[in-house]
């Protein structure tokens, strides 16, 4: 397929493929009785506290463009799975150095 051909990035409404809006923001809630939600420390390590309304290291937005999850508070992080995807430990890594599995 020639790139004058190709169908442009879609940037906004929602992606049948992955089932998530683009560029929304949300939150990761867990389904334990607590219903902590993930937040972003620092650079790198994602935990579970306590929901917290307005803070934007516990939110999360879908980028259509690159397909992975962003932080809202560190835009140019994702969400990446250690050992290429064989891990059970999520964090953030830059954005230069992501993909998706």
């Amino acid at each position: 397929m020639y790139l004058d051909k190709a169908k442009p990035d879609q940037t906004k409404g929602l992606n049948t493929e992955f089932g998530m809006h683009c560029n929304r923001p949300f939150y990761l809630v867990s389904r334990l009785p607590m219903k902590r939600v993930a937040e972003m420390l620092g650079g790198t390590n994602i935990t579970l506290k306590r929901y917290v309304k307005n803070r934007l290291a516990q939110k999360w937005s879908f980028d259509c463009v690159s397909k992975t999850v962003r932080s809202e508070q560190w835009k140019n992080y994702v969400m990446d799975i250690q050992n290429n995807g064989n891990s059970n430990n999520f964090r953030t890594v830059s954005s230069k150095n992501s993909r998706w599995w």
